[in-house]
């Protein structure tokens, strides 16, 4: 089994990048591919602690995409892998990307705190990120630490909607990728853009927002992915249809357009109990992606 979407503490995980190929090797996977949020702070220790592993290491990254209504483009995030990290055009780039996630992080702790009366500041957010690629987790992580009378009857996914589009804390990001230039990026640096986890969006029909992806330049797509333990479907009654349905209804759409096939656990530490591996994704993927 492989792995090709994981998270280290340089984004919104926990565990260092040499440890999450330490619990990889331990549970004998094949290869395992970092996607951090937006960054690839984490890539360089994690190709050189891999270096000499019985396991294959493959260096990634999970872009967010500005959102494009007009479009049914609404938090959408493309996943490159095999990227060369040390391009500069990447490092130029993502250093803008990063700056806008911060500066918008750090907007809606202001509106949290100014206009909803919650006792949240950007600093703590920061503090517990331990990292540049602050998200929203982090944030929900504060407003439940801080404020556990007023979000007593709140669960953490009604935390997050308050913060995410549409939702009344929200704040847009100055800089974010479009679609179109996440996918040149990637492709600019030598890597694959994968659409990650396809299933989880609110888009009218998925089929013609895979097409969407695909004319855009999307090379492949995820197909095997934790569905039961994420939004939208953790704790609802679709949990298990999702977890076996949308990978086979995936699968065919991969077939059908001649897709790269990907997949992974979107493992982030301790956190939704999701174990690395647990997606199954089969190393027949690999012959496409290497």
């Amino acid at each position: 089994m492989i792995d090709l979407h994981l998270h280290s503490e340089a984004s919104d995980g926990i565990d260092s990048p040499s440890y999450i190929i330490d619990l990889a090797s331990e549970k004998k996977l094949k290869a395992i591919a970092l996607t951090d949020h937006d960054t690839i702070d984490g890539i360089k220790e994690f190709l050189q602690y891999g270096e000499d592993k019985k396991i294959i290491v493959i260096s990634g990254i999970e872009i967010s995409i500005k959102h494009d209504l007009k479009r049914d483009i609404k938090d959408v995030h493309i996943i490159g892998l095999n990227i060369d990290h040390n391009a500069n055009i990447l490092n130029k780039k993502i250093k803008l990307q990063k700056e806008g996630r911060q500066n918008q992080k750090k907007e809606i702790c202001k509106r949290l705190n100014e206009e909803f009366g919650y006792d949240i500041s950007f600093e703590e957010v920061k503090n517990i990120a331990k990292s540049s690629s602050i998200g929203r987790p982090h944030i929900v992580d504060v407003l439940i630490k801080n404020n556990p009378t007023k979000v007593k009857n709140k669960t953490k996914n009604e935390l997050f909607k308050m913060i995410s589009l549409g939702g009344k804390a929200y704040v847009d990001r100055e800089f974010e990728f479009t679609l179109e230039e996440s996918i040149e990026l990637i492709s600019n640096t030598g890597g694959i853009p994968i659409l990650a986890h396809p299933g989880i969006y609110n888009v009218v029909n998925k089929k013609k927002f895979i097409q969407l992806c695909i004319q855009a330049g999307i090379k492949g797509i995820e197909i095997q992915y934790t569905y039961d333990k994420n939004r939208p479907y953790f704790g609802t009654n679709k949990a298990e249809w999702a977890l076996k349905s949308l990978p086979e209804y995936f699968n065919k759409i991969a077939n059908d357009y001649k897709l790269i096939k990907s997949g992974g656990s979107d493992y982030h530490g301790n956190k939704k109990d999701i174990i690395i591996g647990e997606a199954k994704v089969p190393d027949k993927y690999l012959l496409n992606i290497l």
